[in-house]
């Protein structure tokens, strides 16, 4: 049985999002770690097929797209090490969705284990991406200057 050390998932969610973060420009920051922090949320809401699924249909948003992919890379190498890309692409779909490939109990472990990763690309995201810069006040003073 394998065990899973949350330190292990923590640091590999950590080196995947800085990767990502680092590989693109400020303007798609924002947009890939809102992503980041939807995960849990649309995971616990939707599931895991449906975050598969939902990876293609990001296609017109790839800076989104790109944070899920970075989510199933992150499941594939923790959960099944010797299968790396088994939850990769189109095949990912096809497993999660097939059955006989993963019965009910290895898909709620794996869910189970999805949902801890989800967790750590909410909290990286936020201790990675910088903070949104609160608005200046560009209100003009008063004639008379007041301050």
């Amino acid at each position: 049985m394998q065990t899973y050390d949350p330190r292990t998932i923590s640091s590999q969610v950590y080196s995947v999002l800085n990767t990502l973060k680092e590989s693109s420009t400020e303007p798609n920051w924002k947009e890939q770690k809102s992503q980041a922090v939807e995960l849990y949320s649309y995971l616990s809401a939707w599931g895991l097929l449906r975050l598969k699924a939902e990876e293609f249909s990001l296609s017109n948003q790839p800076n989104k797209q790109k944070v899920v992919e970075c989510f199933f890379n992150t499941l594939s190498a923790i959960a099944s090490p010797d299968k790396p890309k088994q939850y990769r692409g189109k095949e990912g779909l096809k497993v999660l969705g097939d059955i006989n490939r993963l019965g009910a109990s290895a898909y709620l472990g794996l869910t189970g284990i999805a949902l801890q990763i989800a967790r750590e690309f909410a909290f990286w995201a936020e201790a990675i991406y910088p903070k949104d810069a609160p608005p200046e006040n560009n209100t003009p003073s008063a004639p008379g200057g007041n301050e």
